[in-house]
């Protein structure tokens, strides 16, 4: 059987949203426009100028990070999958993604092949739909972490490679993500996240020196 196709599935339960008292979130004037069906990671999930870019979180500061979808173009979500990664070393960050709701069918590191129950996902007033959180504990701030999220490899739903979710039964709806590119990190910690200008409609690389986090 093939594990990488959306279906109902139990609800899994919350991290509570936590406010940002002591998070220098770094982002150029102006913030970002918003973009449909893009997978994102926030600080704020109902602040879409808080998506993407980098955030400097002090060592040992438990903060909640979103995994969000954006603008979606249906009024619900029934399922979504997508490929969460980050590059995270050993003594970096803790923390694991935990499910706003459904069940990952997926048994894959990263992967996330997700269905709802017993209600699906619904955007918020600023438009974003909230799939996960991770709440992170930051051990080592001198060294930055990228999160990329992107296609699930050999996926059957999407084989065209992308990410993507259901909003209605029989209709697979690709998405892409926040930075324009599935090879470039959608979000940092302690480092730096330059945004795609076409994608956002805005610049968003004027953070804090630091070198640029890789793969």
């Amino acid at each position: 059987m093939d594990h990488r196709r959306p279906w109902n599935a139990l609800t899994h339960s919350r991290i509570p949203f936590i406010p940002l008292l002591v998070i220098a979130v770094l982002a150029a004037a102006g913030g970002a426009s918003a973009q449909q069906d893009a997978f994102c990671i926030c600080l704020d999930p109902t602040d879409p100028n808080t998506c993407g870019g980098n955030a400097v979180i002090p060592v040992g500061v438990p903060t909640p990070i979103w995994l969000c979808l954006l603008e979606p173009s249906g009024d619900q979500v029934l399922a979504w999958e997508a490929r969460v990664t980050d590059d995270r070393g050993a003594d970096t960050i803790s923390g694991e993604w935990c499910l706003n709701g459904g069940l990952d069918v997926d048994s894959v590191p990263g992967n996330f092949v997700v269905g709802s129950c017993p209600a699906p996902w619904q955007p918020n007033a600023a438009g974003v739909i909230t799939f996960a959180s991770m709440m992170v504990r930051v051990l080592d701030d001198g060294v930055p972490v990228s999160f990329f999220v992107g296609p699930i490899p050999g996926s059957i739903s999407f084989p065209q490679g992308v990410p993507g979710y259901v909003h209605t039964l029989g209709f697979n709806t690709p998405a892409t993500v926040c930075s324009g590119d599935f090879d470039e990190p959608v979000f940092s910690i302690n480092g730096v996240v330059a945004a795609d200008v076409d994608t956002w409609g805005a610049i968003k690389s004027a953070y804090s020196a630091g070198p640029s986090a890789g793969r």
